[in-house]
């Protein structure tokens, strides 16, 4: 299956696994990857299809946004990261990425791009969705109790094959509102 056609099955099962409050999204897609994004593309869920030496899907919420809105994003939902752990498990890295962005992900490896991978890759997006966008939409303050513990995981530099330009220009023209599936009762 051509990434193309891939990443459109991904945003159509997603549209299909979600509870209905969570699919106005809209989408933007380049190249390898899709973003779904509600009100500000800078702050999207991503799935992006990485070949090479990697050969997994990252997928994940990105905070491309400015530095001081990352970070706060970030520390919100570091506030919660046992809580976002027990729901999405382990593989879940809450990190800074670049100087700047800051991202909530995992990496799902895969052998081939296909109907089965773009199900399951939904799924997991869906999950997602439902896990961190109620978290990113509170008030509650990023602050810890005396007697929270955290293990988040380090800083990491970026890596200088998958470094991307921190220039985002405005939502373009050409994104897409969520796909309309038709929802049927059985």
């Amino acid at each position: 299956m051509r990434v193309n056609d891939f990443l459109d099955l991904v945003a159509h099962e997603t549209h299909k696994q979600l509870p209905a409050r969570w699919r106005t999204f809209r989408t933007w897609k380049r190249y390898t990857l899709i973003q779904f994004f509600y009100s500000r593309r800078a702050i999207h869920y991503e799935v992006w299809v990485r070949g090479g030496n990697i050969h997994a899907l990252e997928i994940g919420l990105h905070c491309e946004a400015d530095a001081a809105t990352n970070r706060a994003i970030l520390e919100k939902l570091d506030v919660c990261l046992f809580e976002i752990k027990d729901a999405l498990g382990d593989r879940i890295e809450a990190e800074q990425w670049t100087k700047s962005w800051t991202r909530v992900h995992e990496l799902m490896p895969y052998e081939k791009l296909d109907d089965a991978t773009a199900r399951a890759c939904a799924r997991r997006l869906a999950k997602m969705i439902a896990v961190l966008e109620p978290i990113l939409r509170t008030e509650r303050s990023p602050q810890r109790s005396p007697d929270a513990r955290t293990e988040r995981s380090p800083q990491r530099s970026p890596d200088p094959r998958t470094e991307r330009s921190p220039q985002r220009s405005p939502d373009p023209p050409h994104a897409t509102p969520a796909p309309r599936v038709p929802t049927t009762r059985v």
